[in-house]
């Protein structure tokens, strides 16, 4: 017997069957040829799939009838179908191209007597089997309306960077996209809980900080693409955009390939081996035709050694492995379906270890991630197609202290053994329905598509921590740290003039908490003309903590300028909401901290600052140390939604010699934006978690881009932006910094940044021949710097912004040769890493003395570093 949703499907498959089989403009697609006559006007339909069967959208579509006719024009649905009306027999050439695929060509089409013509579309690094293969030249895609970067699978192996085997590391070279001090990436001025992550269209964003953790191979992926504005209104629960991770499959060749399978060495402090990251890729067919799999497993081990650090206690072994399985049935031709599981596991011994944080301070962190999808796809005889699946995905955290003595922190340095153990769990279920209807016309063709999308989070979390001395006296040289004395209680002792701080911290028990989010959209792609498009669309949303209906409308579009498709001026304004971050809400139940402060003679301290008398400058009993508590307070019923109004602009412009021009701006503003605040300006007590928050972003950006033959590009871009707020701290129990909210910019804000990055040919060399050159640059303002004093509290005369890390660049500059030996095709690559050897500080310490200390130390990289990459291509 059927289950129910078994039953509801095949319900929904039959009622929209008879739906689509009315009446419409659309053709039904049919492999049967027509019956010519001379003198009626005929017809062409063309269907455009890939080479896994599935539809390819927005491909262009050239038919070119006999000289001197014009060509004709029409670009594919949501189903890959698009038709030609009102021809003449003949015989014609029809092109089929699109962005990321090899072109096709059938040059003998002939009209009157074929009907439909289907097309297959071989995805580019797809096609080393496939003879007389055209690539798709370089155009400006009149149908992409949305402001997005991306960057292709090849070009995430081509642009040569630190860390070359980990894709979050190529992320810096789409414009709009920054780094923070800790290596996260920040999409148009937005937190990492503000930008919506998309893994092979289903949604994985780490519910509780919206860290990007998902890892995967970097030979998996068909493209990585940013979106900060214009999104379609399928997109939501994010005010940063959508950033969409989209992994291969395999195909009816097998195929395998690996990379970096031979460890690197480096030296630093002598040689030593520096990293091992290997990456072996399989796919192919179970069952040619029809099912296929592709399964990418990934290795990283790392020796970080830090130069500052005494012999010995200077190094950190990190290592990590993940493995991405993928399959795909073509159960019918008309109904596909795609498995996926991803599994993640990382390892660091001694997390955060730098020069100022030796490895007896950090924790030990073990992350892991597991993240599984099943997608169904039905194509109906209409033209209309109907996509349901399911996924979840699961994010566990522990941090483990090297032991419980007490953690120390000074000026300079710290000591001790971490605070914090952490034991931490997230995890979402997730049900999707999209539903793309046939075109229709009405002053032009409308692609309508509808959706759904439900979600359960759980976070689940229990912390135990130990006591912060915060000293305002450094050791003697040679001597660690001691944290501040305590009584039998576990209080200050007074006096104590090494003392400047003391924080200790009570509850953090397991707890947990569960939220619950529901969405739909509609939205219409309506070609009025063929040069005007437009994409209104309205997108609803509802959670179980705000419980508010909220509704987004979009409106964006595009016009082409001349019938080549040489200019394109895009714009677009709509409304977007955050969802709701489990991370703030559970601060309510993270714990309580209790900060206890000292003078410079260890005399305590009032919550204003006032010194209270010590015995042994005044002859009396020694005060109690004086306690200020801190809370975290949530009222889920004063809560709303985050809620941005995010318009732009852009002008697209193919200049002579295939040089693309691209002109954006973009704007962004929020307002209800989640932010804890103290009552009456305090910077201790209870703090609530409010909507009083504002931010602001806007970002200017020019870029130029030339590809030429075979896999050769330039790449560079400016953009010139600015990304602040009303309120710029993230309080929590975590955070030791003392101060009412205050204005500034984000830690990421970057005003002026240039990215760059190509693969161009060298000049032929002796003996090695022809060798292809690659490189990548970086330039930008330093980035923000919230300076505090030792006890915590923002130094008044250097409010947030004062301080940034000093102004960045990088060049990385490697050479590349392609060999087939051993009847093999093999990749090998070496250069080096900040070629200039710029001292580009990485850390910094916060913490400063304004009469001995008045600047935050930075701290810089290892410099100039040798890299180099072998990779196996495949067999003859």
């Amino acid at each position: 017997m059927l289950g129910p949703s078994v039953t509801v499907k095949w319900l929904l498959v039959f009622a929209l069957e008879a739906f689509c089989v009315m009446p419409s403009t659309a053709q039904t697609v049919s492999s049967s040829p027509s019956s010519p006559h001379p003198a009626a006007a005929q017809k062409l339909a063309v269907t455009v799939i890939d080479e896994n069967g599935l539809a390819v959208n927005s491909a262009r579509v050239q038919l070119q009838p006999p000289p001197p006719a014009l060509p004709l024009r029409c670009s594919t649905d949501f189903a890959g179908h698009c038709e030609f009306t009102d021809l003449s027999p003949g015989n014609c050439e029809l092109r089929v191209e699109k962005a990321g695929f090899y072109a096709a060509v059938q040059s003998d089409v002939q009209v009157g007597f074929t009907s439909n013509v289907d097309v297959t579309l071989s995805h580019q690094r797809e096609a080393r089997e496939v003879v007389n293969v055209v690539e798709s030249p370089p155009a400006i895609d009149p149908a992409q309306i949305p402001a997005k970067e991306e960057l292709s699978g090849e070009e995430l192996l081509d642009i040569p960077y630190p860390g070359p085997h980990d894709y979050r590391n190529a992320l810096i070279f789409m414009p709009g996209v920054t780094p923070d001090a800790y290596g996260q990436a920040h999409v148009a001025g937005a937190e990492t809980y503000q930008t919506l992550l998309v893994l092979d269209g289903f949604n994985v964003t780490q519910p509780t900080s919206g860290a990007l953790v998902v890892q995967t191979s970097i030979d998996s992926f068909r493209s990585v693409a940013v979106t900060p504005s214009r999104e379609p209104a399928e997109f939501g629960k994010g005010s940063g955009g959508v950033m969409a991770l989209n992994t291969r499959m395999g195909n009816d060749h097998f195929r395998f390939l690996a990379t970096d399978f031979i460890p690197a060495p480096q030296d630093v402090k002598g040689i030593s081996l520096a990293n091992w990251t290997p990456i072996y890729t399989m796919s192919g067919p179970i069952r040619k035709g029809d099912t296929w799999f592709f399964d990418a497993l990934d290795g990283e081990y790392d020796n970080y050694i830090t130069k500052q650090l005494p012999t010995g206690s200077d190094f950190d072994h990190v290592w990590r492995i993940d493995n991405l399985v993928k399959l795909q049935s073509n159960l019918t031709t008309r109904n596909i379906v795609t498995a996926s599981f991803l599994s993640d596991y990382f390892h660091d011994p001694n997390a955060g270890m730098w020069a100022l944080m030796p490895p007896q301070t950090t924790p030990g962190e073990v992350e892991t991630a597991y993240l599984g999808s099943l997608k169904d796809q039905y194509y109906f005889r209409g033209g209309a197609l109907l996509e349901t699946g399911i996924g979840g995905d699961q994010y566990n955290l522990t941090l483990t202290p090297h032991g419980d003595a007490g953690y120390i922190e000074t000026i300079l340095a710290t000591g001790g053994n971490y605070y914090l153990h952490e034991d931490s769990s997230a995890r979402r279920l997730q049900a999707l329905a999209n539903l793309y209807l046939p075109p229709r016309q009405w002053h032009g063709r409308h692609d309508i598509k509808l959706g759904t999308d439900l979600d359960r989070l759980n976070y689940d979390a229990q912390f135990l921590r130990q006591p912060i001395s915060f000293l305002q006296v450094e050791p003697p040289p040679g001597q660690s740290p001691e944290p501040c004395p305590v009584n039998a209680n576990g209080l200050p002792i007074v006096p104590e003039p090494t003392c400047a701080r003391y924080s200790i911290f009570s509850s953090g028990n397991y707890s947990t908490i569960y939220n619950n989010e529901a969405s739909a959209y509609a939205e219409d792609r309506w070609l009025i003309t063929n040069r005007l498009l437009i994409e209104p669309g309205v997108r609803f949303d509802w959670d179980e903590i705000v419980r508010t209906p909220l509704f987004s409308p979009r409106l964006a579009g595009t016009y082409i300028f001349d019938d080549e498709s040489n200019t394109k001026l895009s714009a677009g304004i709509g409304i977007t909401y955050d969802a709701t971050s489990l991370g703030l809400i559970h601060q309510a139940q993270d714990g309580q901290r209790v900060d206890y402060f000292f003078d410079s003679n260890g005399c305590p301290l009032e919550a204003d600052g006032t010194s209270v008398k010590c015995a042994h400058l005044r002859g009396a009993p020694e005060p109690a140390p004086i306690p200020l508590p801190t809370n975290f307070v949530v009222d889920r019923n004063t809560l709303a939604a985050p809620r941005y109004l995010n318009w732009s602009i852009a002008l697209e412009k193919k200049l002579p010699q295939a040089i693309f021009l691209k002109l954006e701006f973009i704007e962004k503003r929020g307002v209800h934006g989640f932010a804890y605040n103290a009552l009456n300006g305090a910077v201790d007590g209870n703090f609530f978690l409010e909507n009083q928050r504002d931010d602001r972003y806007y970002a200017f950006t020019v870029s130029l881009r030339h590809r030429f033959r075979q896999r050769y590009e330039i790449f560079g871009a400016y953009t010139r932006s600015r990304a602040r707020t009303n309120q710029v701290f993230d309080f929590s129990v975590d955070l030791p910094v003392l101060s009412q909210q205050l204005p500034g910019p984000f830690p990421w804000d970057t005003p002026n940044r240039f990215v760059g990055y190509g693969v161009v040919p060298f000049f032929k060399l002796p003996i090695v021949h022809k060798v292809d050159m690659v490189y990548s640059a970086e330039a930008r303002t330093g980035l923000p710097v919230n300076a505090t004093l030792e006890t915590g509290e923002i130094y008044a005369p250097d409010p947030p912004g004062t301080f940034r890390f000093p102004t960045y660049y990088t060049v990385n500059l490697e050479f590349e040769k392609r060999i087939h030996l051993f009847r093999r095709y093999w990749a090998v690559r070496a250069g080096f890493d900040n070629i200039t050897n710029h001292p580009d500080p990485v850390l910094s310490n916060g913490i400063i003395n304004p009469p001995t200390q008045p600047a935050p130390i930075f701290i810089d990289g290892n410099g100039r570093a040798l890299d180099g990459r072998i990779q196996y291509l495949g067999k003859e």
